[in-house]
């Protein structure tokens, strides 16, 4: 209530309740907005109201899930297996060492006969240190990758390539000429190919390239299984010492 005095001395009583009542709702009002706002921008500055954020990180790792997804949904084909198996070619090979002593002993003969002439005997003494190794050639692997059943089909050729080498600085020559027969410049290399011969039958005999076969199987098995863990490696029956 608000008393105010008029000119001719009556007092004028005028009700002030209402403005004030609308007074003090407009106060609490701004107070609640206010309280509203900063609470707000605390949120955003605090991630308390993370809806938003929590739907774009979703959305993000759903986007990281489907790449994923289709990264593993990546088509194996053979070339890249072939690829993958070049790297690593080096490793097919397998060898075997072979040494050994080889006596040559030449006589002169009676024309026409086998009868060997007395005194015209020389005599050479080899010993020597070869190698024989065991490769394939990758273009006649045949791949072929069923994606769907996670296998790789590997035919092995039947016939694998093979290298004999007897170096010549592991050869060692004793020999005892005669000038009624010399020994020939050639004669040494003549019995080291016939040496190399016997010697790469030998090592047929006694199962090189069953060995090779197995040893490929095992580098390609190990190499594939540590880039495709989950695909299985099958072998055709065709095999290398066939």
């Amino acid at each position: 209530m608000k008393r105010i005095n008029s000119q001719n001395g009556q007092p004028i009583i005028i009700n002030t309740n209402g403005q004030g009542l609308f007074r003090k709702i407009g106060n609490v009002l701004i107070g609640v907005l206010a309280g509203v706002g900063v609470i707000a921008i605390l949120g955003l500055s605090f991630g308390w109201f993370g809806s938003g954020n929590t739907i774009k990180r979703s959305g993000a790792k759903e986007a990281i899930l489907a790449e994923e997804e289709k990264f593993h949904d990546i088509i194996l084909t053979n070339e890249t297996i072939k690829s993958e198996l070049n790297a690593i070619s080096e490793l097919m090979t397998y060898s075997e060492t072979y040494s050994g002593m080889a006596t040559v002993v030449d006589s002169r003969q009676v024309p026409y006969t086998d009868i060997n002439i007395w005194g015209t005997q020389h005599q050479i003494q080899i010993s020597y240190v070869g190698t024989i190794k065991v490769g394939y050639d990758l273009n006649d692997l045949h791949i072929m990758v069923n994606d769907t059943r996670k296998e790789i089909y590997i035919t092995l050729p039947k016939v694998p390539i093979v290298d004999n080498n007897l170096p010549q600085e592991s050869v060692q020559v004793l020999q005892d000429n005669n000038i009624l027969n010399p020994i020939r410049a050639d004669e040494v290399n003549e019995h080291l190919v016939t040496v190399k011969a016997e010697q790469l039958q030998n090592a047929i005999n006694n199962g090189i390239y069953e060995k090779a076969e197995t040893h490929l199987r095992k580098i390609i098995v190990d190499n594939l299984a540590a880039l495709h863990n989950d695909y299985k490696v099958v072998f055709s029956t065709n095999s290398a010492a066939q």
